[in-house]
């Protein structure tokens, strides 16, 4: 299968025109995300790929805060100018809580349950790192359900830190 596939990365545009449409569209999206890994890890870079950071906006109050010992909900929206190559989670709060994460695009939990923010969260000094990058599809919602353990108001923050992968023309 790999050879299979470093063979259909290695298409010319000739080639990949004579393909149906369908093929033709697989190849494509396998070569952006080709390129795109070219371009985090730094071997040929192009402008499709830029660093970018996703902010959570939390759907119960403007401030971030939510009340004492009760639940709240933050989501990010993934925009429909690209995908998003996750690498990291930062972020800050006043105080403990615990949290799960989930996306819509598959109903996919991101985590099997309600994770402790100290396991989850990182900042700026020391991010929380994914350990596979997490590639996120244009028009994706990131939604995150936390309950507060503070005991107290507990203002919370979450970025997801990582790229945008723009589509660009093969050839």
């Amino acid at each position: 299968m790999a050879e299979d596939l470093s063979k259909l990365l290695q298409i010319t545009e000739k080639d990949l025109e004579g393909l149906p449409h369908a093929q033709q569209l697989m190849i494509k999206a396998w070569l952006n995300i080709k390129q795109a890994l070219y371009d985090i890890l730094g071997a040929y870079p192009q402008g499709n790929v830029l660093p970018y950071w996703y902010e959570a906006s939390n759907t119960l109050a403007t401030s971030n805060a939510i009340p004492a010992g009760s639940t709240g909900t933050n989501q990010i929206k993934i925009s429909a100018d690209a995908a998003f190559v996750a690498c990291s989670i930062r972020g800050a709060s006043s105080g403990d809580f615990t949290v799960q994460v989930l996306q819509d695009a598959s109903d996919r939990q991101l985590t099997n349950e309600q994770v402790h923010s100290s396991a989850i969260l990182g900042t700026a000094q020391f991010p929380g790192i994914l350990h596979k990058p997490l590639l996120l599809p244009a028009n994706t919602t990131i939604t995150m359900n936390y309950t507060d353990l503070s005991g107290d108001v507990n203002q919370i923050w979450f970025c997801f830190v990582g790229y945008k992968v723009y589509n660009r023309k093969v050839g």
